[in-house]
């Protein structure tokens, strides 16, 4: 079997992203725009600046229209693939200095140590910035890497959209096992009934902080930790 987990709210304390990644990139942006020149060279090595010229050319201009544009993108929680990258270099840049660690749940961060399930990460952050969250994780006081004990991982670019149900049936295509045997958690109800319609078995995870559930959410499997989800 493999399992195939959400991040926020599922495995980490969905306060995590919007209390402490969120707000670190909205406090480091503004110097990072300013350490731009503009126009924007789409040569350029530098890798801000190649992720800034993959935005809509009409908000490329200048510093306070880029900020404007990702202000509003976070504002809306909206899932920008050009944003998530750009998060991504930031977190990045956070994680190695020790400002971030990753909180995740300790029965998450026991079953992904010890299980003998392939596991694989889906989420609308980056790879890369699912990496760099994995590779630090406060473990009882300590920074630990789990990278080593995940199989795979998807985002947007690589997977589409979580509440899309063909995003789950590329993802079964990937991993090599027909849907059925795949087992996906998150905390999104719409992400449970995409990852349902494609043929994955499915479950809400509902942890401390998480968003209430609407009329939706009531026709799946609510579960609260890993060993409680792992139950038949």
């Amino acid at each position: 079997m493999a399992v195939l987990l959400d991040i926020e709210g599922t495995i980490c304390p969905i306060s995590f992203v919007k209390d402490v990644l969120y707000p670190y990139f909205t406090n480091k942006l503004p110097a990072l725009l300013k350490s731009q020149s503009f126009p924007l060279d789409s040569n350029s090595d530098d890798a801000v600046t190649k992720i800034l010229t993959e935005l809509p050319a009409d908000t490329q201009t200048n510093a306070e229209l880029i900020q404007a544009h990702f202000d509003d993108l976070v504002k809306r929680d909206i899932k920008d693939p050009v944003l998530k990258s750009l998060q991504g270099f930031v977190w990045q840049q956070g994680y190695h200095s020790g400002e971030i660690t990753a909180p995740v749940y300790p029965d998450a961060i026991e079953y992904i140590k010890t299980t003998s399930d392939d596991v694989y990460i889906y989420s609308s952050g980056s790879i890369k910035a699912q990496k760099l969250l994995f590779s630090y994780v406060d473990d009882a006081g300590k920074s630990v890497d789990l990278n080593p004990y995940l199989k795979g991982y998807y985002d947007i670019p690589t997977a589409g959209y979580k509440n899309q149900s063909s995003s789950y049936t590329k993802i079964a295509e990937a991993i090599g096992l027909p849907a059925s045997e795949i087992l996906f958690l998150s905390d999104n109800e719409l992400e449970v009934q995409a990852a349902t319609e494609a043929g994955m078995k499915a479950k809400i995870m509902v942890r401390p902080g998480n968003y209430a559930l609407s009329d939706i959410g009531a026709k799946y499997d609510k579960v609260h930790s890993m060993p409680e989800a792992l139950q038949k």
